[in-house]
């Protein structure tokens, strides 16, 4: 066993080697064995990785014709059959067409183009007769009717699972179904996951509707103050003279008779009267009650501030029988503060407010002895909208109690001055006033995607595209040489009688090197976006490149991802997919240039929109896998590039 375990850097070794040969099954063979031997070894264990995310990536590429050289075409056909012009176009193409059973290759078509493409003047054929393509290789394509049976037995495609960051599954499922049309996806909201099975273009459709709805939502940090000004004076003053004077006669034995009233005089006459108090009283309150909480919030979602008591208000009930059962029930007493914010694009906040202060005014004894509160408050609500940073003061909710009461002797006690030698009078009174100041402070807003992300074709009502059916026009500067052959000379197809010139396209080499670069920033700040980009050097002809990307989830997020001028050369269009995994630290992405052969050059290919998290001395951005696809037959294996190290300050 020992021995064995010996063996196994060697074989992890050869198993490199051929990886970077192009030889990936040999290279998964040894991994295998060692795996075998040792399960948890974990250099074999990243080694099977990076071979199946390469052969993966191959195996999704799909096959092209190989039509980039091939020279513009004139088709001339009235009333021609199918056969007719599909066999003037395989002699002057070299592409060989397979037709289903049921494609009728009698049926009659007009067509006239001139200075067209082999795929344009192919896709323009098949539209206008409601057929279907399906290509199989570089020269060869079967040719199906366009029918629901038809479509599901030759029309490839795709498994594919978005695991989401910030979108609800179900909403995003809800959203491929009405935009896409798709059928077959499966949401488990556990893992926020969305798998769907359709065509690859609906697929890549599916891919940038899902990246430009899967966005981090906004989040504010409300900063909130209530100030509650209580002041109170109290002042009284004078004397309280007795109000009443009550004589009663004394009685004699057990009660007082008529007879007894005869002999009144003042030995028989009882008074009584109060006595008499003098007020000097003055009594001065100042109180205030500062609360500054501060709360988190998401966009055009409720959060609520209590501050304040609960307070416990019984509930007696006695049923038939006579038996009295109690309840307790909670009120809430203090300042309620509801915010509902909204954030704009431009960073502004809308915030809907709701401001509630509630206070004991005074206890009241119900019949039947359980105790009451009445209860004062005031209200406030308003819908404002503000800058970030920018504070608002709320002020005037002002409640202003002046209470005055007398004791006086009537006549005497309403003179001046002396007035007060003859009553008491109480001056009570009470102010108070509520403040409330809220700053917002954003957190995170939306990210607007570019207008390439935002927009871009998706086909017909009836057939899905990631590009529009039209007809590219080439110059004659394109046609290639050929000898005895004029430059503005195109391949001519007429009909019946079809004159078609069969043109050998002149294929360029495959590319003898292959080098990739990365470029980004060596130092951000915490909370600054920045952009890797990817660039490509080839001496010959690419067609597409699909690669990984590797980086520190704990420092870096990938906000977007975007195409590059590559693939673009010489008017081009490209298609870019991607997949994110934020949790893995790795973006998986592929871009393909449709409808031409490869290019060569020295461009970049990419363009990761990254942002930094979390201060770090060193971060590592890598390149961890990339398996271009030539314009040949031939597999070239690219050189990668060393990581790259960033610093993340404050």
């Amino acid at each position: 066993m020992l021995l064995r375990e010996r063996s196994h850097p060697n074989m992890l070794a050869e198993a490199e080697t051929s990886l970077q040969a192009g030889d990936s099954e040999r290279a998964l063979g040894l991994v295998r064995n060692v795996l075998h031997e040792n399960p948890s070894n974990p250099s074999a264990l990243g080694l099977r990785q990076r071979i199946e995310a390469a052969q993966t990536q191959t195996r999704l590429v799909e096959p092209m014709l190989r039509v980039g050289q091939t020279p513009p075409i004139n088709l001339e056909f009235r009333d021609a059959t199918l056969k007719l012009v599909f066999d003037a176009l395989a002699r002057a193409s070299g592409v060989n067409f397979v037709m289903d059973k049921d494609v009728r290759t009698d049926a009659r078509t007009t067509i006239f183009l001139r200075q067209a493409t082999l795929e344009d003047a192919i896709d323009f054929i098949l539209q206008t007769n409601k057929l279907e393509k399906k290509v199989l290789n570089r020269n060869s394509m079967l040719i199906y009717p366009s029918t629901p049976d038809k479509l599901k037995d030759y029309q490839e495609l795709v498994l594919k699972g978005f695991y989401l960051s910030n979108a609800d599954a179900k909403q995003t499922q809800a959203l491929l179904k009405a935009m896409l049309k798709s059928k077959d996806t499966f949401v488990d909201e556990k893992l926020n996951l969305l798998v769907m099975r359709d065509t690859p273009d609906a697929v890549r459709l599916a891919e940038k509707v899902i990246a430009m709805h899967d966005l981090a939502e906004p989040e504010v940090m409300l900063e909130v103050e209530v100030l509650e000004i209580k002041r109170s004076r109290l002042l009284e003053l004078g004397v309280q003279w007795p109000n009443q004077l009550v004589l009663s006669p004394l009685g004699v034995g057990t009660g007082t008779t008529l007879a007894d009233l005869r002999n009144l005089n003042s030995e028989r006459i009882s008074a009584n009267i109060g006595s008499t108090a003098i007020n000097l009283r003055r009594s001065v309150g100042d109180a205030n009650i500062l609360a500054n909480p501060r709360i988190r919030a998401r966009n055009k979602e409720k959060a609520k501030i209590m501050i304040g008591d609960k307070v416990p208000v019984s509930t007696s009930t006695t049923t038939a029988t006579g038996v009295v059962s109690e309840s307790v029930q909670y009120l809430d007493v203090g300042i309620k503060l509801d915010v509902e914010p909204t954030v704009y694009l431009r960073d502004e906040i809308a915030i809907k407010i709701g401001l509630e202060v509630s206070s004991i005014s005074s206890e009241v004894k119900t019949p039947a002895g359980s105790l009451a509160y009445q209860i004062g408050s005031r209200s406030a609500s308003t819908v404002l909208r503000l800058k970030d940073g920018e504070t608002q003061v709320l002020a005037g909710l002002i409640n202003d109690e002046d209470r005055m009461s007398a004791s006086r002797v009537p006549g005497l006690g309403d003179m001046p001055l002396v007035g007060r030698l003859f009553g008491s009078q109480k001056d009570d009174r009470n102010k108070t006033e509520i403040v409330l100041s809220i700053t917002p402070h954003l957190v995170r807003n939306v990210v607007k995607p570019d207008a390439g992300a935002s927009e871009f074709w998706s086909g017909t009502e009836s057939s899905l595209r990631t590009h529009p059916l039209t007809m590219q026009i080439l110059e004659a500067k394109n046609v290639l040489d050929q000898p005895g052959r004029s430059p503005n000379e195109a391949t001519q197809m007429r009909g019946p009688a079809v004159s078609a010139i069969s043109v050998a396209p002149v294929i360029k080499a495959d590319p003898s090197e292959i080098v990739l670069r990365t470029l980004a920033p060596s130092e951000v700040n915490v909370g600054e976006q920045f952009k890797v980009v990817v660039e490509m050097r080839a001496d010959g002809e690419v067609r597409s490149l699909p690669f990984q990307l590797g980086f520190d989830p704990a420092a870096f997020q990938v906000l977007n991802v975007s195409e590059g001028t590559y693939f673009r050369q010489n008017e081009g269009q490209s298609t870019i997919s991607s997949n994110i995994d934020s949790s893995a630290g790795k973006v998986l992405v592929s871009v393909v240039r449709n409808g031409e052969g490869g290019v060569p050059g020295d461009h970049s290919v990419a363009v990761v929109t990254m942002r930094a998290l979390a201060a770090k001395p060193a971060a590592e951005i890598r390149l961890l896998s990339a398996a271009p696809i030539t314009g040949g037959s031939a597999t070239v294996v690219p050189v990668l590039p060393a990581p790259i190290t960033v610093r993340i300050g404050e």
